[in-house]
């Protein structure tokens, strides 16, 4: 059985302040026409410089895998808007990514599969901002499963809201990795976070020089769990969508889960699917059939995992020419 491939975080600090008229120049400069548009369209000015400093970070982080230029990557969506690389500079490659941004934040998971770029990985990741202003109690009958609603009603109502964030990232990470984004109700799966056990991962420091980091990128550890347990519930999939059927054939053991800390705001979420054989469904990330554990890694193996906080100055450092 060969091993599993790293999963890579890179944390990206979202200060606008830093921003100049040359860093935008340069950026805009790398992005295709379709990309500035997007980022044009957005009707406040705080979100356009965000929306550019997330493509930024983007492109930045992928060329530091391979010899290709910031402004030479190529992406391709699927059918609810899942970004990836094209099919050509996948195979090239071997890289998958997901990302989210939440607050100050934004978060890039990156799986490089340097050996075998046809091995079925599908990659969801979530960051989200604790929020005093959100009103938990009413979202969690209409999103929530019954048993997540239980277990989270009957903890102190200190800790309700640390549960529900932090399962509103796990879920978001979750319908991410599939591709099926909110075509999937988030009632249609599950996670049970009672048994979870809490490990310290090491971040390779940069040097911060950004005053929004400061009071997190000294740390040299935060906290994190791969022993979520995640549970399909099947009754509630349509028989009728094709996507749905091969979630219910999927089994959970061939998902790998985690949900970590940044600090007490800020939480995050992993959802990851492997497969060893096969292809990549344009949305789906399962088996064509309800063939138990066939042709995948069995879920008990670990997955590793690294952590990286990204200064915004550095990413033009992967610039060459």
């Amino acid at each position: 059985m060969s091993p599993l491939p790293t999963i890579q975080l890179f944390f990206c600090p979202l200060d606008t302040n830093l921003l100049d008229e040359k860093t935008v120049s340069i950026v805009r400069s790398w992005l295709s026409d379709a990309e500035i548009n997007k980022v044009d369209r957005f009707i406040q000015h705080a979100a356009q410089q965000q929306g550019l400093m997330v493509r930024g970070y983007l492109r930045s982080v992928l060329s530091s895998f391979v010899n290709i230029e910031p402004d030479e990557w190529q992406f391709e969506y699927g059918e609810k808007g899942k970004p990836r690389l094209s099919a050509v500079q996948y195979k090239q490659t071997g890289l998958q990514f997901n990302l989210s941004h939440s607050g100050n934040w934004l978060l890039i998971g990156v799986i490089h599969s340097k050996e075998d770029a046809s091995m079925p990985i599908q990659l969801g990741v979530d960051i989200e901002r604790r929020r005093e202003s959100t009103n938990i109690h009413s979202i969690l009958h209409h999103y929530f499963s019954k048993p997540e609603e239980a277990a989270l009603l009957v903890l102190p109502e200190s800790q309700q809201r640390e549960r529900f964030f932090d399962l509103w990232a796990l879920k978001e990470s979750f319908i991410k990795a599939t591709g099926l984004g909110l075509s999937l109700s988030l009632k249609a799966f599950s996670f049970d976070l009672e048994n979870i056990v809490w490990q310290w991962l090491a971040i390779n420091q940069q040097e911060a020089t950004n005053p929004i980091e400061a009071s997190v990128t000294d740390k040299q550890y935060f906290q994190i769990s791969s022993q979520v347990t995640l549970q399909i519930n099947r009754h509630l999939l349509d028989n009728n969508n094709t996507y749905h059927s091969q979630l219910k054939c999927s089994d959970e053991s061939h998902w790998r889960c985690f949900l970590g800390r940044l600090d007490e705001e800020y939480r995050f979420a992993m959802s990851v699917y492997f497969q060893h054989q096969g292809t990549i469904n344009d949305a789906a990330v399962l088996p064509n059939e309800c063939s138990e554990r066939s042709h995948s890694y069995h879920g008990a193996q670990p997955a590793p995992v690294t952590a990286k906080f990204i200064d915004w100055s550095n990413i033009f450092l992967q610039q060459r020419r």
